[in-house]
């Protein structure tokens, strides 16, 4: 039964990982913190289950795929037509801006989608697959190998490609990569439709195991938060590491104390990392930076 607790821990620290991914993107190519994760999380998933899919008829991957463009889209805008206005203020007021845009995104999906919540099945079915001995279900297999590729891909995308060593360079020194030529605005857009695309991925993922409601994203964007400091704050490979890490600690917890105080242990587990170490796992270089 444990075995089977910490696969399902695994699972969710996937999602918690993807959210913590994005929070880390953002940080280190725009010194803010999007608090808007947790609700492109929510408007990603209504615009999945009720446009796409229930709307639309259209199949899962073409779905997901229409999802992540719009996602990656109202993230850019967002980029643009609001953080490069802000620029030249405080980082505080970018980070308002972002809380604002989360509350927009929520009810937006409540005007558009109603307040009921939704219900979606699993294109993968109900079934479970036998592994060494644990009977883990379809959908729970596919968000740690789907979440496992996207993490792949993003590493060598980031490493080996143009668009990477120029995203990398923007999120290393600013003002030295536009004296570069390289088009800041443009990188910094793309930012931060990546990691809207991870928190729609996320929605995506998440809609057959919760009924997908306005509230869905906002506890989740917030683990996504605490998985981030756990791992080390801005680090790439300590958001990761932090995501799967709370996942199984919060799962066990639950499972050996009681379901009931399941978001509290999250939280217990932010504040013992930030008593014991808080510049987390895999602290990164330059976290600390302005």
């Amino acid at each position: 039964m444990l075995g089977q607790v910490i696969v399902s821990g695994l699972a969710m620290g996937c999602i918690y990982a993807l959210i913590a991914l994005g929070y880390a993107y953002v940080w280190n190519t725009m010194a803010i913190v999007n608090f808007a994760a947790g609700e492109f999380l929510t408007f990603s998933a209504f615009v999945f289950v009720a446009t796409f899919t229930t709307s639309m008829h259209l199949p899962f991957w073409l779905a997901a795929l229409l999802t992540a463009a719009v996602m990656a889209l109202l993230g850019a805008v967002f980029s643009r037509l609001v953080f490069a206005r802000l620029q030249r203020q405080k980082a505080l007021v970018a980070i308002i801006a972002t809380v604002g845009f989360g509350i927009f995104l929520k009810e937006m999906a409540r005007i558009i989608y109603g307040p009921e919540p939704l219900l979606y099945a699993s294109p993968f079915g109900d079934g479970v697959v036998d592994v060494g001995g644990l009977r883990i279900p379809v959908q729970q297999l596919v968000i740690m190998v789907i979440v496992v590729l996207v993490m792949v891909l993003q590493y060598l995308v980031l490493r080996y490609t143009t668009i990477g060593k120029v995203m990398r360079a923007t999120a290393l020194d600013r003002e030295t990569a536009q004296l570069m030529g390289i088009p800041v605005n443009r990188v910094l857009a793309g930012t931060f439709a990546f990691s809207s695309v991870l928190a729609a991925l996320a929605g995506i993922l998440l809609a057959p195991l919760f009924y997908v409601t306005t509230e869905m994203g906002t506890l989740v964007g917030l683990k996504g938060f605490v998985a981030m400091i756990i791992g080390g704050f801005g680090s790439v490979p300590g958001a990761i590491l932090g995501g799967v890490l709370l996942g199984v600690i919060e799962n066990v917890g639950a499972f050996t104390i009681s379901s009931t105080y399941k978001d509290a242990i999250a939280f217990g587990v932010l504040l013992i990392f930030l008593l014991v170490r808080p510049q987390g796992l895999l602290p990164e270089r330059n976290a600390d930076r302005a």
